[in-house]
């Protein structure tokens, strides 16, 4: 069942895109062509993020993995998690499959939501423009919050489990 559902997705776009494209063929190519952008934007990024899998999949240990994100881990997996994904430069639809690869290798689901989450919520390369925008004391006390809440939360995860 699984393996269809790739195909009924890409049936789906298939027929939005021509339903789209009979509506109004110009706003149909504006859309690809954006669409066709944003793809080259990422593909670089998710090209590296395979390489990475790949080279976790063959050096990095089950074992080293275990211990460090596992279940045996404790509040250190999850701030080992947290901090990795605060200073990682990952784009959001790279996370998800970085991710699979770290749960593959024995990592925790409350580690893996501690390091998606403060991926996407925190930047740390992204903090001199958010402190421009946003003002020093709203970026300090966001992202302070965010790191916080999002360890409480893990750590729930983690305990239920």
């Amino acid at each position: 069942m699984n393996s269809y559902i790739g195909y009924i997705y890409l049936a789906a776009a298939a027929a939005l895109m021509l339903l789209s494209y009979f509506k109004d063929k110009n706003k149909t190519k504006k859309a690809l062509i954006t669409t066709g952008k944003i793809a080259l934007n990422v593909l670089p990024v998710l090209f590296f993020i395979f390489i990475l899998m790949g080279v976790i999949q063959i050096f990095v240990t089950k074992e080293l993995v275990a211990k460090l994100l596992g279940t045996k881990s404790g509040i250190w997996g999850i701030l080992i998690g947290e901090i990795v994904g605060s200073v990682a430069l990952i784009e959001p639809a790279a996370v998800f499959p970085f991710s699979g690869s770290l749960i593959s290798k024995g990592a925790t689901y409350g580690v893996i939501y501690a390091f998606v989450s403060t991926a996407v919520l925190i930047g740390i390369a992204t903090l001199p423009a958010e402190i421009t925008f946003m003002g020093k004391k709203f970026t300090v006390v966001r992202n302070i919050l965010s790191f916080v809440l999002i360890f409480l939360i893990a750590l729930t995860w983690k305990l239920m489990m």
